[in-house]
C-alpha cells in the first residue's frame, strides 16, 4: 500500500514529536495538549486539574495518551498549524518545510574536494546527501543539482552548510537561497504524487 506525501510527512513529524514528548515535564505536556486541542491554556492550569490522580505516573501517561489520540485525529496541515506557535527550544521538532524522499544526483564541493553522490530527500530548506566521507557540522558546501518540473530541467546551484551528521550521509541547510529557488523547491515537494 502506497502512502501519500502528507501521510509520510505526518509520520515524520509524529516520530520527532514522540521523542520530545517523553522528555517534556507535565506542564509542557499539558501546554502541548491544550494547543493540539485548540483550547487556550488557563492561568494556573496544572496537569492535576485536567486528569485525576490514579497512581504514580498514571496522570502523565494519561496526558501522553490523550496527546496521541488528538494527533491521530488531525491531518498533517492542521497538526503543523497547531504546532507552529511553539518557539521554545523544547519544541524544535516541527519542520518549517516538508521533505520529499527522492533520488537526485548532486555534485558538491567543500574545501578543495569535489564529490558526486545522491540527494535522498529534499525540501525548500535543505537536503540529505548520501555520503560516507567525513564532514563537520558547520562545514561550507557548494551544491549543484538538477530537478525536473513539468517538462523542464531546472539546474540548481546554491551554497549550504552541514547541519547534521549521520552514518550514511549529511544534512545540509541552504544558505542564501533565492526566494524563487525556495518557491520552486517547495512546489516540487507539494506537487509530488499523493
Amino acid at each position: 500500500m502506497a502512502h501519500s506525501v502528507d501521510q509520510i510527512e505526518k509520520y515524520t513529524i509524529v516520530t520527532r514529536l514522540s521523542v520530545s514528548i517523553y522528555k517534556m515535564d507535565d506542564s509542557q505536556l499539558l501546554q502541548l495538549l491544550r494547543h493540539l486541542e485548540n483550547k487556550p491554556a488557563l492561568a494556573g492550569d496544572k496537569p492535576s486539574s485536567a486528569f485525576p490522580d490514579r497512581g504514580p505516573g498514571m496522570r502523565r501517561q494519561m496526558l501522553i495518551a490523550r496527546i496521541f489520540i488528538v494527533i491521530n485525529r488531525l491531518d498533517k496541515d492542521e497538526l503543523l498549524q497547531r504546532l507552529r506557535p511553539f518557539k521554545n527550544p523544547s519544541f524544535k521538532w516541527v519542520r518549517e518545510y516538508p521533505r520529499l524522499a527522492c533520488y537526485i544526483m548532486v555534485d558538491f564541493a567543500s574545501g578543495d574536494k569535489a564529490y558526486r553522490s545522491c540527494i535522498r530527500d529534499i525540501s525548500a530548506s535543505g537536503v540529505f546527501i548520501e555520503s560516507t566521507d567525513k564532514f563537520k557540522v558547520g562545514q561550507a558546501i557548494a551544491l549543484c543539482f538538477t530537478i525536473s518540473e513539468s517538462d523542464e530541467m531546472l539546474p540548481f546551484k546554491t551554497k549550504g552548510k552541514v547541519t547534521r551528521l549521520y552514518p550514511d550521509g549529511i544534512g545540509v541547510q541552504y544558505e542564501n537561497i533565492s526566494r524563487y529557488q525556495r518557491d520552486i523547491l517547495d512546489a516540487l515537494v507539494h506537487q509530488a504524487p499523493r
